[in-house]
């Protein structure tokens, strides 16, 4: 199965009021671990004695994967969820081509995994961060509109988020990615953008020999939005499904076992969501 990338279009002609697109994506790098051992969560599966055998060349060269795919979607934001720590971060930055700047922070979490956003600075500017159980959210503008952008990791409190922060209020674009928790948010008045790539049976996890879509783009944007499932054939294995890192222990060498999702959302300049 073979998906094209959407191609991103800035039209502006005579009669027409110019139009970009604020493209973002959603990864799921799938426990991307240093090799070095935590003082404060279990990670020792993922050290060189570990059960693992996660060592300095299999850490590299699935930084250098992730490094890959990033710039293979050369989207101007992008969300990560699975970094253990910031120097991760830094190190997947470091080996794009791309001129990232990122977003980090610690996630309490039990496996001591966090999320990251990347971003190209004359895209995106980052005024206010919220780390959340379960979520972070970046808020900002994007092309003069204020936007907040929520990465989620099934939050059990999406909507104390959005209420404490007032997310919801002034007209503001809300953007929330990654795996939804028993809550979606739907729930909240936000769209669900996914579903018109999942009516078409693209997913981005495998699951009982079909596509399932595990992970969604939500907002509030009123305008036009595309929206589907970044399947590059370096990403699948031979079978067609995504290629993981492990496999019941077994070493496999891919970027993850879910595909990255991402979402174009056209904005007329000077328009407000």
């Amino acid at each position: 199965m073979r998906w094209l990338l959407l191609i991103f279009a800035l039209l502006s002609c005579g009669g027409v009021r110019a139009q970009r697109s604020l493209d973002i994506a959603f990864c799921d790098v799938e426990s991307l671990y240093d090799t070095v051992p935590s003082k404060f969560y279990d990670d020792s599966d993922y050290t060189p004695q570990g059960r693992l055998r996660w060592d300095s060349q299999r850490y590299r060269r699935k930084v250098e994967s992730v490094a890959r795919l990033i710039d293979s979607m050369a989207l101007p934001v992008v969300a990560l969820w699975g970094v253990e720590n910031e120097q991760v971060v830094r190190d997947v930055v470091m080996a794009t081509e791309g001129d990232y700047a990122y977003v980090h922070r610690t996630h309490d979490s039990s496996d001591g995994l966090d999320f990251a956003l990347l971003y190209y600075g004359d895209r995106f500017f980052p005024e206010r961060i919220t780390p959340w159980r379960g979520a972070l959210c970046i808020e900002g503008k994007a092309d003069g509109v204020d936007v907040a952008i929520i990465i989620n990791h099934r939050c059990t409190s999406l909507g104390v988020l959005l209420s404490e922060r007032g997310l919801l209020e002034n007209g503001r674009m809300v953007v929330v990615l990654g795996t939804p928790g028993r809550v979606s948010p739907e729930t909240f008045g936000l769209q669900e953008h996914t579903s018109v790539a999942e009516r078409a049976r693209r997913g981005n996890v495998m699951r009982s020999g079909g596509w399932q879509m595990r992970d969604r783009v939500s907002s509030t944007w009123k305008g036009e939005v595309r929206c589907d499932v970044y399947a590059a054939e370096w990403l699948l294995d031979g079978q067609g499904a995504p290629r993981p890192t492990y496999s019941n222990r077994k070493y496999y060498g891919g970027v993850s076992a879910s595909l990255p999702i991402f979402a174009q959302f056209f904005i007329l300049l000077g328009e407000k969501s």
